[in-house]
């Protein structure tokens, strides 16, 4: 009876420690990682506030509405030259979008999917999940851009926001100063029926966030070009920065050919 005692304390210790074990065995969240691209399981609570406050749902998608869905959401560069631009390329999409579909089709009503993929620019990451019949596509990075509310537009601007576009919207947050749209953040119809109830939501009726916070950036980012042309001639060396500068965009790819003939000509007629 003396001896049952004494091991008694060491078994009772030893079966609460196999039981943290074993149960935190469970509750590793499950990741993907390989050639480029990681996929994982997060808590809602792991996505901020916003996020564990929402309603997450299940959902059943095909992997081709999450293809359309990919192929179809697009950027826009608040830099000069910037334009509009796809977050994926084809090639991209049809990498990804049928993992991304079976982890959306698996998710748990609690959990949101973590995404990041490499491509030539940088990393490209967020997270994706399901929030009544939309899909919730939310940003942190494009291409190894990172994004930020506080963007800077001029010479070597460098920030973006999302442009949405058909059966698509902002996410938008109550503040005290009014609605504010979250540019890095859109939500995605899941079918025509959904799309239609998007646009009917109160929340995205006046004004319409997907225009007013770009308009807005692009009037102060406006004087800066339309100033140019009334300039007096620049100098040798402030012609030469700026044709330097454009080189460097092209040889990064981030303006095509043709763009760059036609700025570079309009460079050089300024100067001559």
């Amino acid at each position: 009876m003396k001896s049952y005692k004494s091991i008694l304390p060491f078994f009772l210790i030893s079966t609460l420690l196999l039981g943290l074990v074993v149960g935190c065995s469970f509750t590793r969240e499950k990741k993907l990682r390989g050639d480029g691209f990681t996929l994982m399981y997060k808590s809602k609570s792991a996505g901020g506030h916003e996020i564990a406050d929402m309603k997450l749902a299940s959902v059943k998608v095909s992997e081709d509405e999450i293809l359309r869905q990919l192929r179809s959401i697009q950027y826009e560069e608040l830099a000069l030259f910037g334009k509009k631009r796809a977050v994926f390329t084809r090639k991209q999409a049809n990498r990804i979008g049928g993992l991304i579909a079976k982890a959306l089709n698996k998710s748990s009503g609690n959990k949101i999917i973590y995404y990041e993929l490499d491509t030539p620019d940088g990393a490209t990451e967020g997270t994706v999940f399901a929030n009544g019949k939309v899909l919730n596509w939310r940003f942190s990075s494009i291409r190894g851009r990172v994004f930020s509310n506080h963007s800077f537009n001029g010479w070597g601007g460098s920030n973006w926001i999302l442009l949405p576009g058909s059966g698509q919207r902002y996410h938008v947050t109550g503040r005290l100063l009014g609605k504010v749209a979250k540019e890095n953040w859109i939500k995605v119809a899941l079918s025509r029926n959904s799309a239609r109830e998007l646009e009917e939501e109160k929340e995205y009726r006046d004004p319409t966030p997907s225009q007013k916070p770009r308009k807005q950036r692009r009037v102060r980012a406006e004087p800066s070009r339309k100033q140019a042309p009334t300039r007096n001639k620049p100098s040798d060396t402030e012609l030469e920065k700026k044709l330097q500068f454009l080189k460097g965009l092209y040889e990064k790819n981030l303006v095509d050919e043709e763009e760059y003939n036609r700025k570079r000509k309009e460079l050089l007629d300024t100067f001559l």
